[in-house]
């Protein structure tokens, strides 16, 4: 129901401005980039049993892609500018874990049956690359000049998750003495609550973009924005951190009318 309302908004935005003047519409694609970190706060799995206040650090920048279409209509003093796009955003992520119990070691995928809680413990070296799916829908208001040659804008978008995995791997050390090498990998649905946990995304994401533009040619332009999911993207409020988003695009302008 949030996606049909923000499609409705987006319509009758661009009626409105037929209504007042021409609009300009036109298709983008490009590329995005995504950095950030993540604190998973601890959390008990059954009594006795508990995994560790865990750090994710940023291991590298993401990338991924999007493409879409635009209208856009220009006033005197401003521009309203409405799109809808699809993207894949890609985070790259690492984490250390000293002194983990093996039962608990299960959620990062090692497995060691018929171990008694608290007689086995794991070092462990954690990758994460989560990636998200989703149609997104920016509205923007915005200030151009020399004649439409460049371009400074803001505003809210709306992300509704289409898809979303994370593909892990764990290397370490289980013991201590003796102590053995693991290494597993493993892939993750983050919309599965039982294949997810903790780290289930939520189905729609609001966030805030800023981005500037140039009109390289009559109707080739390119654009640069930066962009900020507000509250994050887990339903877990308890995980916090810190994501956030770049794109790269060019965009051309079909016709106006």
């Amino acid at each position: 129901m949030k996606f049909f309302g923000v499609v409705w908004i987006v319509l009758l935005m661009a009626t409105t401005a037929q209504a007042q003047g021409t609009i300009a519409l036109g298709v983008r694609g490009g590329g995005t980039f995504m950095h950030g970190f993540t604190t998973i706060p601890a959390r008990t799995l059954a009594p006795g049993l508990e995994i560790p206040k865990i750090r994710n650090e940023n291991n590298g920048i993401g990338t991924g892609y999007l493409g879409g279409v635009w209208v856009r209509k220009t006033f005197s003093r401003f521009f309203l500018q409405a799109e809808v796009s699809y993207s894949k955003l890609a985070l790259k992520q690492k984490a250390n874990i000293d002194r983990i119990d093996v039962a608990a070691a299960s959620e990062f995928g090692v497995t060691i049956p018929n171990i008694p809680v608290g007689t086995l413990f794991a070092n462990l070296n954690t990758t994460s690359d989560p990636v998200l799916n989703s149609v997104n829908i920016p509205v923007y208001i915005g200030k151009q000049g020399q004649e439409g040659k460049w371009r400074i804008y803001g505003g809210p978008t709306f992300l509704f998750t289409q898809k979303s995995e994370a593909a892990r791997t764990a290397s370490g050390q289980v013991g201590p003495n003796p102590s053995f090498p693991v290494s597993i990998s493993d892939k993750v649905d983050l919309t599965d609550p039982e294949q997810a946990g903790i780290l289930q995304v939520k189905n729609f994401n609001f966030g805030v973009e800023l981005g500037a533009g140039l009109t390289l040619l009559k109707r080739l332009e390119v654009d640069l924005r930066y962009g900020l999911p507000v509250g994050g993207v887990f339903n877990d409020s308890g995980i916090t951190g810190y994501i956030g988003y770049a794109t790269i695009a060019v965009g051309y302008r079909l016709f106006d009318f």
